[in-house]
């Protein structure tokens, strides 16, 4: 078994002290006890525009300043992992923010605005005028988010219906569409959670890609088991210790982790956007490492 060692913690700790948005840089010091969560809420308030929605490049991969319910719902993760009350104005904000951009027509919110085709932007990220096949994300999150936060319930009841069906008619278990199931089940619990757990443990073998693929954004077990408390980690016990091994191996030499994936398009703006993404996930390694007891004392 793999530990990261003390001192290539430390250079972890670093290169996100040194390089990272000061948005990463306030949530690692606050996950270390070196700061209060209210200096992260500082830094995530620089993101919320006066619509209530969140944009400014939160999600690092479309380069957008105006809101969308995409990055909306990043900023969500920060707010919930950060146990902030139902009437913080982040929440306050955000909540209409969801509820002015649903699509009652279509049933559906759209992850982006149009405004993404005029910044640089991943290629997945592109708006096209042909109506796309439905996806649960980031619908079933949102739905979680307006349940859980007391958002608006007409929406919340008939969207919780139509994700939740989607769920039952799904073939193709798409990771992104998985993890906003899982952030839904977490948020509602009850009947709604023991079905999506029980759905997506049918499954695993079928989402949860071999270690030779993790290089290419393949999808690895500690992505669905990050803690021994996930519904999946005894299944996945065997996969996520040699997820574990892999990911002490794959830190880099300046300390950080990157992104496994690339725009293929926009190459200077994409290395602005692969330097946040390093920042963002060297923390995110660092807390799984952690959970794990995979960090040397």
């Amino acid at each position: 078994m793999k530990k990261l060692s003390n001192q290539r913690f430390n250079e972890a700790c670093a290169f996100v002290e040194q390089y990272a948005r000061p948005l990463d840089r306030a949530f690692l010091a606050f996950w270390k006890g070196d700061s209060d969560k209210e200096e992260v809420v500082c830094e995530l308030q620089a993101y919320q525009n006066e619509d209530g929605g969140f944009g400014h490049c939160l999600e690092p991969d479309f380069r957008l300043n105006d809101s969308s319910p995409m990055a909306t719902t990043m900023a969500f993760q920060y707010i919930t992992k950060l146990g902030l009350s139902k009437t913080h104005s982040l929440v306050t904000g955000g909540l209409p923010y969801f509820r002015d951009t649903f699509h009652s027509q279509k049933s559906r919110w759209h992850a982006v605005p149009k405004a993404v085709n005029d910044v640089p932007h991943a290629p997945w990220w592109n708006v096209t005028d042909n109506e796309q096949k439905y996806s649960a994300n980031p619908d079933a999150e949102i739905v979680g988010y307006l349940h859980y936060y007391n958002g608006d319930e007409s929406i919340t009841s008939d969207m919780l219906a139509v994700v939740m069906n989607h769920l039952s008619d799904m073939n193709d278990y798409e990771i992104h569409e998985v993890l906003c199931y899982l952030r839904l089940g977490k948020l509602v619990g009850g009947d709604v959670e023991q079905k999506i757990v029980s759905q997506i443990s049918k499954q695993l073998p079928y989402i949860v890609d071999r270690p030779e693929k993790w290089d290419h954004y393949g999808v690895q077990p500690i992505v669905l088991a990050d803690s021994e408390q996930s519904p999946f980690f005894k299944e996945l016990n065997q996969e996520i210790n040699v997820n574990l091994d892999y990911i002490v191996d794959k830190q880099q030499r300046d300390g950080s982790w990157e992104p496994s994936w690339s725009w293929g398009q926009y190459n200077d703006e994409w290395e602005i956007a692969k330097q946040e993404w390093k920042g963002y996930l060297t923390v995110q390694q660092l807390m799984v490492l952690s959970e794990f007891g995979r960090i040397a004392d």
